[in-house]
């Protein structure tokens, strides 16, 4: 019925598939857009045409109602300040079981550890050690990457492409790396 998708800034383009009960959809598109991820993101309807132009502001409007900022399709205003809040510095390391998520790129100044989690929408930098889990991408983006000054990762998640590493797996060779996704794939290679 619908789909949600993030783009390169943060922005969440919603596409509707399918005619449906406007209220049904909203209600949908409410329930999907929740996460704390998208806290503060733009949000796009594409309606292809399939909805008339008063739903589609019905939908715009309930979405500005749930502190996520509507925007029309095309009407990206102010992609500056959009862009300076892209990035989310930590400088501390996460111990087991602190979870960190952004809407953008996250950079840590420090080691995740075993059992913490690192979910972003686009990038993941850590300047450190990643023996947590790292979620790049987390709105479908499989370009995103994750780099890590030393990569031995529990999970390792770019868009809908997940990398599960057992204890003999994760030794760092002692250079950092990347993770991304290559052939459909997650992929490590030296930086």
């Amino acid at each position: 019925m619908i789909e949600i998708k993030g783009i390169t800034l943060p922005v969440i383009l919603v596409e509707i598939k399918e005619k449906g009960d406007i209220q049904t959809l909203t209600e949908e598109i409410k329930r999907r857009v929740s996460s704390k991820l998208f806290e503060g993101s733009y949000v796009l309807i594409d309606s292809k045409d399939i909805l008339q132009k008063e739903d589609v502001e019905k939908i715009e409007k309930t979405l500005s109602d749930k502190s996520v900022k509507s925007l029309k399709k095309l009407n990206l205003h102010d992609q500056e300040s959009v862009r300076k809040e892209r990035l989310l510095i930590v400088e501390k390391h996460l111990r087991s079981g602190q979870r960190i998520e952004h809407n953008g790129d996250i950079l840590i100044l420090g080691d995740v550890n075993k059992d913490a989690q690192v979910v972003a929408t686009g990038n993941i930098i850590v300047m450190g050690k990643l023996r947590g889990v790292a979620i790049a991408g987390a709105l479908g983006d499989e370009s995103a990457v994750v780099v890590a000054l030393e990569m031995e990762p529990q999970q390792v998640r770019i868009g809908k492409k997940v990398a599960i590493m057992d204890e003999a797996e994760r030794k760092s060779p002692g250079y950092p790396e990347v993770a991304r996704i290559e052939d459909g794939s997650i992929i490590l290679e030296r930086v």
